[in-house]
C-alpha cells in the first residue's frame, strides 16, 4: 500500500513541478529538521534522519546552493535555509555537522524540554547560542497547538519561552516556529507586540520578500528522505499538498 501511494505522491509531485511550480517565481526554501542519528520512542513519522544521510544532505546544499539565514530572501532565485526544531540532545551532533560544512541554521527550542532526557541542557543551548553560524529561536513553552489555545494560554507559550532562552544565552531572540505549523490570528497579534520578528510554519512554498515574515513557509526532512528526494522537496515538487 504504502508503495502504491509512494507512487501516486511522486507522480503528482512531477506533474505539479513541470506543469506548474516551475514557471513561478523561485525564493528561499526553509527546510524543518528534527532529530538526528536517534530512535525517539514517540516518532511513528520518521523525522529522526540518519547521521550519514544528514552530511550528504549538508554536503549536497553545500555545492549546490546559497545556504542562507531565515530572513534572506532572493526573489527568482533558489537559496536554502536550515532550521531545527525541538531540541533534541542528538541536535549536538548534527551541529558538528553542519559547522563542519559551515551551514549557518537556526533552532528552535521547546523549552519545558530543557534539561529533560534525550533533550538540550540549558548548557548545550548556551554553546551552540555561542557558534557564529547559529540563530537561536522558541519553539514555545510545550508544544502545544497554539491555534488551540485563547490568548492569555498564547501569550504564556510565546512570551514566557522567548524570556527564558534569553536569559539562558543572554542575547535577545527574533524568531519563533509554530508547533506543528499552528497558528492562528491571535498568533501573528502576539508576534510584533513579544518583539519576534519571524514566525515559522509549515507550509510547503518558498520565501519571497513580500512573503508574511510571520507566516514563513517550511518544508520538512524526514528519515527516509535521500538526496533524490530533498532536491525534488526544495525544486517545490511536493508543494501541491
Amino acid at each position: 500500500m504504502n508503495y502504491i501511494k509512494n507512487i501516486i505522491r511522486d507522480s503528482l509531485g512531477y506533474a505539479n513541478y513541470h506543469l506548474y511550480k516551475r514557471f513561478l517565481p523561485k525564493g528561499n526554501r526553509i527546510l524543518i529538521y528534527h532529530a538526528f542519528g536517534t530512535k525517539l520512542k514517540h516518532d511513528t513519522y520518521g523525522i529522526s534522519i540518519n547521521l550519514d544521510n544528514f552530511e550528504t544532505h549538508l554536503k549536497y546544499l553545500s555545492d549546490n546552493y546559497q545556504i542562507t539565514d531565515i530572513n534572506d530572501y532572493c526573489d527568482n532565485q533558489i537559496t536554502v535555509s536550515v532550521t531545527i526544531d525541538d531540541g533534541y540532545k542528538c541536535t549536538l551532533d548534527a551541529v558538528d555537522l553542519l559547522a563542519k560544512y559551515n551551514v549557518t541554521f537556526s533552532l528552535f527550542i521547546t523549552t519545558n524540554f530543557i534539561n529533560k532526557e534525550d533533550y538540550l541542557t540549558k548548557k548545550d543551548i548556551l554553546e551552540i547560542a555561542q557558534l557564529d553560524i547559529s540563530n537561536i529561536g522558541s519553539h514555545c513553552r510545550s508544544h502545544t497547538r497554539l491555534a488551540d489555545l485563547n490568548r492569555f494560554m498564547q501569550e504564556q507559550e510565546i512570551i514566557q519561552s522567548k524570556g527564558y532562552i534569553e536569559e539562558i544565552i543572554s542575547k535577545k531572540i527574533d524568531r519563533i516556529s509554530y508547533p506543528h505549523g499552528s497558528f492562528n490570528d491571535i498568533t501573528i497579534d502576539l508576534m510584533s507586540e513579544s518583539g519576534y520578528e519571524y514566525g515559522l510554519c509549515s507550509k510547503k512554498d518558498y520565501n519571497h520578500s513580500n512573503t508574511n515574515r510571520y507566516v514563513l513557509n517550511r518544508s520538512e526532512i524526514i528519515s527516509k528522505d535521500k538526496v533524490s528526494n530533498l532536491k525534488r522537496k526544495i525544486q517545490g515538487y511536493y508543494d501541491y499538498y
